[in-house]
């Protein structure tokens, strides 16, 4: 049996968004800053959709049957007898952390130097949820590879990347044509200066 994230799954998911940005509304926070934390929070909900989903439960099978599939070669992606498959797997697991990587410094202040650190953190996290789904659910459906938490850090590097891009273009944009920003564009403004300092 599957289960998969449901609308009900969703609807959690956005009430505890919600919740956390009603207390960050009360701690003093810009609107800006929450609309940021906002979109930030819908990602991570597909995030997880896409990472935990579907849950198998496969009935009573024993323990000492249960073998995990993990992969701690990095570059090893099996036979790849299916190029689609592979090709997929690689371009699916970069594109999948990209937005992290753009999107994470409206949220928090960063520096370059601890962003690899970061980006690296990420990919091994989303693969350790993984592992623990199979080991809780006993459960092989999801491999665990090394070749994903090195994919998943490059999504968010390559996302960081775009993110400095951006802040660039915008502050020079600004600056051509000497506009005077305001509300939500303000915030954008700081977020791009201040990664222009780090």
């Amino acid at each position: 049996m599957m289960i998969d994230f449901t609308l009900r799954d969703l609807l959690i998911g956005i009430a505890a968004l919600l919740a956390l940005l009603i207390i960050l509304w009360w701690q003093g926070r810009a609107l800006a800053y929450l609309f940021f934390v906002l979109l930030f929070g819908v990602y991570l909900l597909y995030l997880l959709s896409v990472i935990v989903f579907p849950l198998p439960i496969f009935g009573n099978q024993g323990y000492a049957a249960f073998k995990p599939r993990i992969n701690l070669i990095p570059f090893y992606f099996g036979s790849c007898e299916m190029l689609n498959l592979c090709i997929r797997e690689i371009v699916g697991n970069t594109l999948l952390t990209i937005p992290f990587g753009f999107g994470i410094s409206f949220i928090i202040k960063n520096k370059v130097r601890r962003f690899f650190w970061l980006a690296f953190a990420v990919g091994l996290v989303l693969e350790m949820i993984q592992l623990v789904i199979s080991f809780v659910f006993k459960t092989a459906f999801r491999a665990i590879d090394i070749n994903d938490v090195l994919l998943n850090a490059t999504g968010v590097l390559l996302g960081y990347g775009l993110f400095k891009i951006f802040a660039i273009a915008y502050l020079k944009t600004q600056e051509t044509l000497n506009m005077n920003f305001k509300g939500i564009f303000v915030y954008i403004e700081e977020v791009a200066r201040r990664s222009q300092a780090t």
